[in-house]
């Protein structure tokens, strides 16, 4: 089952007992640059998060984002 950014992160939060709005300030915390809540909930629901962002918010989490060859090709 695939899963978009917004419900991953949403999942991923609750496991560690966090909220988006903890999440944003972590987030700016880390960039140095501001991050609300509501930008951030904005990017997650609208899909427009970057890869970079993602990849910050996954450290912030303790996870690792890696891609797994598929064995399509």
């Amino acid at each position: 089952m695939k899963m978009n950014a917004n419900t991953q992160i949403r999942m991923l939060l609750l496991q560690k007992g966090l909220n988006i709005s903890k999440l944003a300030e972590l987030l700016s915390k880390k960039t140095g640059k501001p991050c609300s809540r509501q930008n951030l909930s904005n990017k997650l629901r609208g899909g427009t998060i970057r890869y970079d962002e993602m990849l910050i918010i996954a450290d912030i989490l303790g996870y690792n984002i890696k891609f797994e060859e598929n064995n399509k090709i």
